[in-house]
C-alpha cells in the first residue's frame, strides 16, 4: 500500500526516499530544498527522485543537472572532484557556480537539452576549484533526464578525472623527447641547443627555459641556450653574477641554488623583472624553479643552472617537482655527457696531432742532418788525404765550421721540443722589456757591431708584461737574428724594437730594413720548421717555427707584414695576465 507522504515530515521523507548515498546522501537530506530553485522534496516530479537515486548508488562520479538553471545533485565521487566547489555547489543553478568556464559547458548542454548524448574523452576542461583557474582532463558523458511530459528535464553528468594520466603521458613523452635529442649530441652547445628544444615541445608544463653556464671559478654565469624569453632582456640576461650579495633582488638566484645544490622557487616573476612577456596561458607565469644540474664526472669546473618556469595553471604539486627532477636529472647527465665526449674528441685530435708533428719532426731531422753528416765525412776524408800544411789547416777550419752548425741545428731541435712536447712551463712574472733588451743587445753586440748596425728599442706605451722571461728572451733574440741575417747587401741593418697596449694585451714590434720578403709566395711555408727562404746565411730554419710555437702556445699571436727590398716587421701579440 502506497504511503502518504503528507503523513510524514520532511527529515522522514527524505530518508524515506534517499535512504543511503553516503557523505552526500546525508547532505542531500539535510539541506533546506525549500530554499531552492527546485523547491522542496515534496514538490519534486518522479523523475528527478529517481534521478538523484540512481546518482546516489552509482560508485562513478556522477552529477545531475535538473530544470532550466540546471541545479546540482552530486555523489561522494563527484564530490572529490569539485574540491573546493563542495559542499557549496550542492542545489545552486550551475551558472554563475562554473562561470570561469560557462562558455564551454553552455555547448555540452546546449545539445543534451535538445535530446543528444555527448561523450569526451581526455578532454581539457578549466575549473576554478582550488582558488586559480586549473588545467584539468577529464573523460565525461552527458545524457539527458526526461521528466514526466517527455520533454528533457535534466542532464546526468558521469565524469572521470584523466588529469594525472594525461599529464604523466606528456611529461614522459618529453623526456623521451630529451633523451632522443641529447643522446648524439657531440658538443656542449650543441646539447645545450637540443635540450631547450626538448623542453619546448612541453611548453604547457614549461613555458619557458633558461640554461645559464659557469665556466671554473668565472664571477659570473652565461646564457647559454633558452626559449620562451627574449634573450638579453631583463628577465633573460646574457649574464648573471653569482655573487649574492652583489646580484640584488632583479636577476635570478643562481648562486644561492648553486650553493644549496637543490631547486630554488621563485616567486612574482612580473614583479622581480619587468617587463614580463605574457606565456601560452592567458595569464602569464608567476614562479620559476632554479635548477642546478649535475657537475658531471671529469667536468667538475663547469656548472649549469637550468630555469624552469611553471605553469600558471597547475599547482607545484609532487608530482609537478618530480618531473623537474627527473629533468634536471636528464638535463644534467646530456650536458657532462657532451662535454666528456667533446673533451675525449679534442684529447683525441690533439695526440693525432702530436703524433702527425712528432713524425714530421723525425722525418725532417733525419733530411736535415743528411747534409752536415755527409759534409763532416766529406771533409775527414780531405783531412786525412793532405798532408800537413795550409791546406789541412783549412780543412780543420771548415770542420770546426761545421760542427759547430751541426751543433746549432740540434739545439734548436731541443729548443722545440722543449716548447712542443711537455716541458714545464716557466713562471709568470712581471718582465720590464728594457731588461730583456739589454740581455739581447749585450748577446748579439758583436754581431751587430761586425755588420755595422744600428739597434734601437723604445718601450714607454708598454714598459713591461706579465710573461715568461726564458720566452720573453727567446722570442726578442730570435727576431732580432733574423733581422741581423737576412739584411740587405745594399745598406747596413736598422733595427727597430717597439712596444704598445691593444686592449689586455701587448704587442710587441721588431721592424728592420733587410731584403724583406715575397708573402704571396713564402706566407703559408714561413712558419713551419726546418725552413730558409733563402740559400746563404746561417741557421736551421727553426728560428720564427719557435716563436710561434712559444706564442700560440700561450694564447698570442705572430705576424708579418713585408715589403721586397724594403724590409719586414714581426708582431707579435702577448696576453698580459692580470696579476695574482
Amino acid at each position: 500500500m502506497p504511503f502518504s507522504e503528507d503523513k510524514l515530515t520532511d527529515a522522514a521523507l527524505a530518508a524515506r526516499l534517499f535512504p543511503d548515498g553516503g557523505e552526500m546522501g546525508s547532505q542531500i537530506r539535510a539541506l533546506d530544498w525549500s530554499q531552492t530553485r527546485v523547491g522542496p522534496m515534496r514538490t519534486w516530479p518522479l523523475s528527478l527522485r529517481t534521478a538523484v537515486s540512481i546518482m546516489l548508488g552509482s560508485r562513478f562520479p556522477m552529477m545531475v543537472h535538473w530544470g532550466p538553471e540546471l541545479v546540482h545533485f552530486y555523489n561522494d565521487g563527484y564530490a572529490t572532484i569539485l574540491k573546493a566547489k563542495h559542499p557549496g555547489a550542492l542545489g545552486q543553478p550551475a551558472e554563475p557556480w562554473w562561470r570561469e568556464m560557462w562558455p564551454f559547458l553552455d555547448t555540452i548542454f546546449e545539445p543534451v537539452l535538445r535530446g543528444e548524448t555527448t561523450f569526451f574523452e581526455n578532454s581539457l576542461v578549466l575549473p576554478n576549484r582550488q582558488g586559480f583557474v586549473e588545467e584539468t582532463y577529464f573523460t565525461f558523458s552527458h545524457s539527458p533526464i526526461y521528466d514526466e511530459a517527455g520533454a528533457v528535464g535534466g542532464i546526468y553528468v558521469t565524469a572521470l578525472e584523466t588529469t594525472t594520466t594525461v599529464l604523466q603521458q606528456r611529461r614522459l613523452a618529453l623526456l623521451s623527447h630529451l633523451t632522443s635529442q641529447t643522446a648524439l649530441s657531440a658538443r656542449p652547445v650543441e646539447a645545450a641547443q637540443h635540450l631547450m628544444a626538448a623542453l619546448a615541445t612541453n611548453t604547457d608544463d614549461i613555458p619557458f627555459a633558461l640554461l645559464y653556464t659557469r665556466t671554473a671559478a668565472a664571477p659570473e654565469a652565461e646564457l647559454r641556450a633558452w626559449f620562451g624569453l627574449p634573450a638579453g632582456e631583463p628577465a633573460a640576461p646574457a649574464t648573471v653574477v653569482l655573487n649574492a650579495a652583489q646580484s640584488g633582488k632583479t636577476v635570478w638566484p643562481l648562486a644561492e641554488a648553486l650553493a644549496a645544490e637543490a631547486p630554488l622557487l621563485v616567486d612574482n616573476l612580473a614583479e622581480r623583472f619587468a617587463p614580463w612577456p605574457d606565456g601560452e596561458w592567458p595569464a602569464p607565469p608567476t614562479q620559476a624553479l632554479v635548477l642546478p644540474l649535475q657537475a658531471g664526472v671529469g667536468s667538475i669546473s663547469i656548472r649549469h643552472v637550468l630555469i624552469v618556469g611553471l605553469s600558471v595553471r597547475r599547482p607545484l604539486d609532487a608530482a609537478y617537482r618530480d618531473f623537474f627532477n627527473l629533468v634536471a636529472d636528464y638535463a644534467g647527465r646530456a650536458l657532462a655527457r657532451a662535454a666528456a665526449t667533446h673533451e675525449a674528441q679534442r684529447l683525441n685530435q690533439a695526440l693525432r696531432e702530436a703524433n702527425a708533428s712528432l713524425d714530421s719532426f723525425v722525418h725532417i731531422v733525419a733530411h736535415d742532418l743528411k747534409g752536415p753528416v755527409t759534409n763532416l765525412r766529406s771533409l775527414l776524408d780531405v783531412y786525412h788525404e793532405e798532408a800537413p800544411g795550409p791546406i789541412q789547416d783549412h780543412v780543420l777550419t771548415l770542420l770546426g765550421q761545421e760542427v759547430n752548425r751541426l751543433a746549432g741545428t740540434m739545439q734548436g731541435m731541443l729548443q722545440v721540443l722543449y716548447t712542443q712536447h711537455g716541458a714545464a712551463v716557466p713562471a709568470l712574472e712581471l718582465v720590464p722589456f728594457a731588461e730583456v733588451y739589454a740581455t739581447v743587445q749585450a748577446e748579439l753586440a758583436d754581431l751587430v757591431h761586425q755588420q755595422r748596425g744600428q739597434l734601437t728599442a723604445n718601450f714607454q706605451a708598454a714598459p713591461s708584461v706579465r710573461y715568461a722571461r726564458l720566452y720573453l728572451e727567446s722570442i726578442l733574440k730570435n727576431l732580432v737574428h733574423n733581422a741581423l741575417k737576412y739584411r740587405s747587401a745594399e745598406r747596413p741593418p736598422v733595427i727597430q724594437v717597439q712596444t704598445r697596449r691593444q686592449g689586455t694585451a701587448v704587442l710587441l714590434t721588431v721592424t728592420d730594413n733587410g731584403r724583406g720578403i715575397d708573402l704571396s709566395r713564402d706566407r703559408q711555408r714561413l712558419f713551419q720548421p726546418f725552413t730558409r727562404l733563402t740559400a746563404d746565411g746561417e741557421g736551421a730554419g727553426l728560428g720564427l717555427h719557435m716563436i710561434q710555437t712559444i706564442v700560440q702556445n700561450r694564447g698570442g699571436t705572430l705576424d708579418v707584414s713585408s715589403k721586397l727590398g724594403a724590409g719586414t716587421t714581426f708582431t707579435v701579440t702577448l696576453p698580459d695576465a692580470p696579476a695574482d
